[in-house]
């Protein structure tokens, strides 16, 4: 046999592995007779590769099923075994670095928040966010929670990392991430020769795409967006039951739409973007204008305004804050009626930290969709509000790393 022939052996061995765990992941507690007829392959080759999968401890065998099989005997069922190994994610956010480490169920088992220490002025957005210094401080922040979980590093499959921008997923690199000041960083290749450990990094409004996607509202559904909104504005697309990631790592960027000209000034340096209308900076951006031109809010009292108090004080009433977060919301609309027109998802699912701004602002968000949205192509859309909180970024990160676990390595698309 050929040095050819092995490896193509060896490759479509470990596709068939992959893709037997990816079931069990998905269906579990389920048969092998089930998986076979699932995955197509023999009753035999599945035998196989269970049992490996047994004695790796990945798979256990929890029980048998109600109706005979052949002879009258049960079927036994196998289900993955969540505590076979751990991983770690990680989110770099504006003000934090934030961690998790989660079971093979996604299920959070530790998690810590670290404040980012800055030593540049609050404008020096590069010397703030130093690549370097964030390697270092994101490498710290991964060696804390690893001792406080107290699991051997050998049991730590993987780090995902989410940040901001654009990201070639194959390479760790990031190429550009707007609110760092960042182009072409490396970021996994540094932290992965730390740990020894591989290290993905993904763009992070796709992490809770593909968290969503692996555990959470978008399981089973073949088009779906997860739309993020809080500093910055960005989706991750699923189309036909696959990441899509475009041909640079930039597909989801529609926080930087342009939506009105000679609009208000964007992070990314152009202006009238969705992200500067819609998100957080927007909101209150908008609300400190409103202030210093004299209208009337007890947002007054709150300086600077904070994204929590803007939904406060809509809540009871304010009606400067009630406005403000009813014009953030229709530009959204506008925003994702125009992806509704080239996607047409079955399914959103919007998170990040206006969330917490409610009704006030999802309110004129659904009707601006309505409106804008082409011939009916949103009337049956699904629409989802997700929690928020920053250990949902960070369990995203680990998802990246489970979704690259349960996925059969077959040829990626763009």
């Amino acid at each position: 046999m050929s040095y050819t022939q092995k490896t193509d052996r060896l490759l479509m061995k470990q596709s068939n592995q992959r893709m037997v765990l990816q079931i069990i992941q998905g269906s579990g507690p389920i048969s092998r007779r089930d998986i076979a007829q699932q995955s197509g392959l023999s009753p035999a080759a599945v035998s196989g590769i269970t049992a490996g999968l047994i004695e790796s401890g990945l798979v256990q065998e929890v029980g048998e099923t109600e109706e005979s099989g052949r002879a009258g005997r049960r079927a036994i069922l196998l289900r993955l075994n969540p505590q076979a190994g751990f991983v770690v994610g990680v989110k770099l956010a504006m003000h934090s670095i934030d961690c998790v480490v989660t079971d093979l169920d996604a299920t959070v088992l530790h998690s810590t928040s670290a404040p980012l220490a800055f030593s540049a002025a609050p404008d020096d957005i590069r010397a703030r966010y130093a690549p370097d210094e964030m390697i270092r401080m994101t490498i710290a922040a991964v060696e804390q929670i690893l001792a406080a979980a107290a699991i051997p590093p050998e049991q730590i499959l993987g780090i995902g990392i989410g940040v901001n921008g654009i990201v070639d997923a194959a390479l760790g690199v990031c190429r550009s991430a707007p609110h760092f000041g960042w182009r072409e960083v490396a970021l996994a290749a540094p932290i992965a020769a730390r740990f020894g450990i591989p290290v993905s990094l993904e763009n992070d409004s796709r992490t809770l795409a593909i968290a969503e996607q692996w555990f959470g509202a978008g399981r089973g559904v073949d088009h779906f967006v997860g739309i993020s909104v809080g500093y910055g504005i960005g989706s991750g697309i699923v189309s036909n039951g696959r990441v899509y990631r475009g041909a640079h790592g930039g597909a989801g960027e529609f926080g930087h739409m342009a939506l009105l000209p000679g609009g208000p000034l964007c992070t990314c340096g152009k202006r009238g973007c969705l992200e500067a209308l819609a998100g957080e900076r927007g909101i209150l951006a908008a609300v400190a204008e409103a202030l210093a031109q004299g209208e009337p809010s007890a947002l007054a009292q709150a300086q600077p305004p904070t994204l929590d108090a803007v939904a406060a004080a809509a809540d009871a009433g304010d009606a400067l804050a009630r406005r403000v977060l009813a014009e953030a919301g229709r530009w959204l609309g506008v925003g994702i009626a125009n992806l509704i027109n080239m996607l047409n998802p079955q399914r959103l699912v919007i998170n990040g930290e206006v969330v917490r701004c409610g009704d006030w602002y999802f309110g004129p968000m659904r009707q601006s969709i309505l409106a804008s949205a082409f011939d009916g192509l949103a009337d049956d859309l699904d629409i989802q509000i997700a929690p928020s909180g920053d250990i949902v970024w960070a369990r995203g990160a680990a998802c990246v790393v489970l979704s690259e676990l349960f996925t059969a390595p077959i040829p990626r698309d763009n």
